[in-house]
Parts: C-alpha cells; sequence; structure tokens
C-alpha cells in the first residue's frame, strides 16, 4: 500500500510528545508499504527551524513527511488554536496529489478539522478514506465548557458526523471513544478500537539514576507525571497533595513533573505559594529521554481534571509507565481504572481527594517486590503490545483499501 498519513502534530523522538503516527508509520513502512506523511510543522522542532515556503518535504528515518507551515504551541489560548487548525485546514487542502496517487488516506486527530482537508484530498485522488479519533470532538471540548455557542456547536457535530458517514472506516482510541462514535449513528462494525500502545523495546531500559542525581533525589520517593499540564491534566491536585506530604514533613517523598502546557506557570506560582520543597518541574523532555526518566522514578500517575468526559481517555503517558513496568496512579473512573484494578497493576486514587496519593504512595513503599510494577509490565506485553496494535491498524487500512477495487 501507498498511504498519505496525515496528522496536524506528527513527532519524532526528538519532541516532547506522543510519537504514535511516528512509531505506527515506521512499523507499517518495516511491513513493506509506503508511508508518506502531511503534517504540521510545529512538532518537528529543528527540523523545520528554517523552512521559510509554505510546504517543504523532509526525509525523517526514511519517512517522506511534508511540512505545512503552521504555527501551534500548547500555551496557545482558544482563538490562537482555532487560528491554527482553520490555517492547516485550509493549507493541507491545497497540497497537490495526482489521481490515485495514493492507495488510501489516513487522517489522526486532534483536531476533528483534519477529517475536512483528508474528505478533500481522498475525493480529489479517487481513494478511501480512514479516520482516527484521539478525542471525541466536539462532545468532549463542549462539555468541558470550551465551546459555549450553541452554533458552533451544532455545525462542528455536522462536519462530524459528516465524516464519520464518508469514513471507509473509524479508529477509535478507546472503548468510550468508540461508543460515543456509535451514538452518533455509525454503525458499530464500522469502528475498531487501537488504544495508544506500550513500546516495550524503547523502555526497556535500565535505571540509571541521572534524573535523582541531576535534582538530589536519592533514597527519595519520585511519584512523576510525564506530560502535558493543561487545563484538563488537572494538575493543581497533585500540588494538593504536595501539600499534605509536606505538612505531615514526608520528605522522603517528591513529585515530579516534566513536559509544559497552558497551566504551567500557574503551577509553579501554586507551588511558590505553598513554598513547597517536594514538587519539581523538569520542563520538556525529548520522547527519546522519557525511558531513561521513567527508569529512574518509583511511580507515575495518570491525572486529569474531574469530569466524565475524560474517562475516556487515552493518554501516552499511560501505557509508557505500562512498558517500563512501573506501578500507575489513576485518578479518573473509566477503562483505565478497570485494566489497573484487574491486573493488579497500580491504584485508584479519587480526583476529589488528594489525600488519596498520600495513601497510595504508602502502599507502594511497602510493595517491596514491586509486584504492581511487574503486573503493569504484564499488562502491557499482553494487551497493548505496539508491533501487535500497528497489525491490527494494517489489517483494517488493507480491507479499507479494498473499497477502490
Amino acid at each position: 500500500m501507498k498511504i498519505l498519513y496525515m496528522h496536524q502534530y506528527f513527532a519524532t523522538l526528538d519532541s516532547s510528545t506522543g510519537t504514535r503516527s511516528y512509531e505506527f508509520a515506521r512499523i507499517l513502512q518495516e511491513q513493506g508499504h509506503e508511508v508518506e506523511v502531511l503534517t504540521g510543522d510545529s512538532q518537528l522542532g529543528s527540523l523545520t527551524e528554517q523552512q521559510t515556503t509554505r510546504f517543504e518535504t523532509y526525509d525523517v528515518d526514511g519517512i517522506t513527511v511534508h511540512a505545512i507551515r503552521n504555527q501551534y504551541e500548547n500555551h496557545f489560548g482558544k482563538w490562537r488554536r482555532i487560528w491554527a487548525f482553520l490555517q492547516f485546514l485550509f493549507l493541507a487542502c491545497l497540497f497537490r496529489v495526482k489521481h490515485r496517487q495514493y492507495d488510501l488516506i489516513f487522517a489522526t486527530s486532534t483536531p476533528l478539522t483534519i477529517g475536512i482537508p483528508a474528505l478533500f484530498l481522498a475525493w480529489k485522488s479517487k481513494v478511501p478514506f480512514v479516520f482516527e479519533v484521539r478525542d471525541l470532538w466536539p462532545e468532549a471540548p463542549y462539555q468541558l465548557g470550551y465551546i459555549q455557542n450553541r452554533f458552533i456547536y451544532r455545525t462542528l457535530c455536522y462536519f462530524e458526523s459528516h465524516i464519520y458517514k464518508r469514513a471507509t472506516h473509524i479508529v477509535a482510541l478507546s472503548p468510550g471513544m468508540k461508543d460515543g462514535i456509535i451514538a452518533r449513528g455509525v454503525m458499530e462494525k464500522k469502528v475498531s478500537v487501537i488504544p495508544n500502545s506500550a513500546d516495550l523495546a524503547l523502555f526497556d531500559v535500565a535505571p540509571t539514576g541521572k534524573i535523582r542525581e541531576q535534582f538530589q533525589l536519592q533514597n527519595k520517593f519520585i511519584l512523576a507525571h510525564v506530560g502535558s499540564m493543561g487545563v484538563i491534566n488537572g494538575l493543581d491536585y497533585l500540588i494538593e497533595s504536595a501539600r499534605l506530604l509536606d505538612e505531615q514533613e514526608r520528605k522522603d517523598t517528591v513529585i515530579l513533573l516534566t513536559g509544559d502546557g497552558g497551566k504551567r506557570a500557574e503551577l509553579e506560582a501554586l507551588v511558590a505559594k505553598y513554598a513547597l520543597k517536594n514538587v519539581i518541574f523538569t520542563g520538556k523532555v525529548p520522547k527519546k529521554d522519557i525511558p531513561a526518566l521513567i527508569a529512574d522514578v518509583d511511580a507515575t500517575i495518570m491525572s486529569v481534571k474531574h469530569h466524565p468526559v475524560l474517562e475516556m481517555a487515552s493518554p501516552n503517558k499511560f501505557f509508557d509507565s505500562l512498558a517500563a513496568g512501573k506501578p500507575t496512579l489513576v485518578n479518573c473512573k473509566g477503562w483505565m481504572k478497570e485494566l489497573i484494578e484487574t491486573y493488579q497493576a497500580g491504584i485508584f486514587v479519587r480526583p476529589t481527594e488528594p489525600s488519596d496519593v498520600v495513601q497510595a504512595i504508602d502502599v507502594l513503599k511497602l510493595d517491596k517486590r514491586n509486584d504492581f510494577g511487574e503486573n503493569a509490565y504484564r499488562l502491557a506485553v499482553e494487551n497493548f503490545d505496539r508491533r501487535t496494535l500497528a497489525k491490527k491498524l494494517e489489517h483494517i487500512l488493507k480491507e479499507a483499501m479494498k473499497a477502490r477495487e
């Protein structure tokens, strides 16, 4: 197959965000398929910093990447984000494709708007289109209050339904997302679940002590949150947990926050207000350095804002933690809570009770044999091996390609 893989925020291991598209593209190429990527340049770092034209083509580890000039940062406000979405939508529609130049177009959200140029390019080149849903748009931002105008919400719902209808097949990243898609009137047989995955090879790393030495954390219990610091992450909850640890004079425990985002400045201000010494901000960490970082910590936490719509999330950090064999705290109900409790791979902590984090840390400290960690790794191997899930995607794309015959 020759596939045009569309992802507005395509990222490599040099980036500090999820690399699902990069890894799947590499595996598909290893299987003998030709993959070209159409993306914005915001996550490609130094590779595109000298780019002055609207479109430029690069070779990224054997993958042909067509990059569109499209500035985007995690700290952007609502209207700057919307402008970035619309700009990419328009420019992606201008990408030149010939009649059946590709066998199939595979587009992954977010944002939902990427489905529009994907549909247009699929129509123009007369090939099937497969759509991957990473977040339910517009339902999630609507329920979270980011979309308050009913006209805008209904317009986005129209586009969502149209994209679902026209797609040959739809990939959802969690069972909850699949249910949400079906609720829009899509037949169940048209939707498959391929969650974010665990890269068992990438995270097969022994502890080096580098992070502990860098921040002088020898003999400390480290709980890490690895990822963005946006509103939906609800990380003020973790700061409150750190405050409780400080009040109890638990000097043997620290909370490590990596990454960046729109809430980072507020979180740092809250830490300063409480005069906490047990919270550390590392800043952005390239994906290629995340395995070594997680290897050095004792446990991780998957934190989201307290809201039912976020219970269907499928965050990279959860699967990275499993691949690294680290106990994982989860502060939302839903499928991830069920997984860690079924496998005893971590502990559920209530999102309204920061004291639960303190209690969970006490439980993990007593786990001298690291049963939680071993169970986490087993969960990754049995359910989320990246290569196994990539083969499932390959099968879906092959079946979709038959639609043009």
